[in-house]
């Protein structure tokens, strides 16, 4: 089974009810996937990260009753913290961190975020 780094496992800890729960569940769906263990650490991260934003967030207001009870609360959470890591972080950074919430939501089955990733400077994906 997959244990995520102490690290991870201490952020986890300090999470409020029901965040916790949830990165709990979403680190048990990694632990069954086929990708790499660095991969699972990435993403369990960057959730933990989300999951954290999200419950401050809620805890100051800023976010509408339950942020990720149903799916269409959750892509507006989700949309919400897309908006606060442009200008943040570059490019590259934002579209992993959306590639780790897309997978967040499809496997605790809270649909998909619909955010864009954005080409990174330079990335020649899609040019032709």
């Amino acid at each position: 089974m997959y244990e995520p780094p102490a690290h991870d496992r201490r952020r986890a800890g300090a999470l409020a009810a029901p965040y916790d729960t949830m990165l709990a569940a979403y680190a048990a769906a990694l632990a069954g996937s086929p990708l790499a263990a660095s991969s699972k650490a990435s993403y369990l991260r960057r959730v933990g990260r989300y999951l954290t934003w999200v419950a401050a967030a809620s805890d100051r207001g800023l976010l509408a009753g339950e942020p990720l009870a149903d799916t269409t609360v959750a892509v507006r959470t989700a949309h919400a913290y897309h908006g606060e890591l442009h200008g943040r972080y570059a490019p590259s950074t934002i579209n992993s961190t959306l590639a780790a919430l897309e997978d967040f939501y499809a496997r605790l089955h809270l649909g998909a975020t619909g955010i864009p990733r954005r080409p990174a400077p330079g990335d020649r994906a899609g040019a032709r």
